[in-house]
C-alpha cells in the first residue's frame, strides 16, 4: 500500500511526454522483486547470477535491486 502511495506521489510530479502506462512492463511481480532484494542482500551475488536465478537480464536485476 505504501508502494502505491509513493508511486502516486512520484507520478504526480512527473511531466509526461508519453501516455501513462506506456513503456516496458515489469518482468517480476512485487513479491518476486522483494525476494530478489532479500536474496541479494543475504548472499551478495553478482547481478548476472541474480538474473540467472530469477530468469531476467543482468541489467533488469540491477535496476530492480536499485529501485
Amino acid at each position: 500500500m505504501q508502494h502505491k502511495k509513493l508511486q502516486g506521489e512520484i507520478e504526480s510530479k512527473n511531466i509526461r511526454i508519453n501516455q501513462k502506462g506506456g513503456g516496458g512492463k515489469p518482468k517480476l511481480e512485487i513479491k518476486e522483486q522483494v525476494c530478489l532484494c532479500l536474496f541479494s542482500l543475504r548472499k551478495m551475488p553478482t547481478f548476472e547470477v541474480l538474473g540467472l536465478h530469477f530468469g531476467i537480464s543482468k541489467m533488469e536485476a540491477k535496476d530492480t535491486f536499485n529501485y
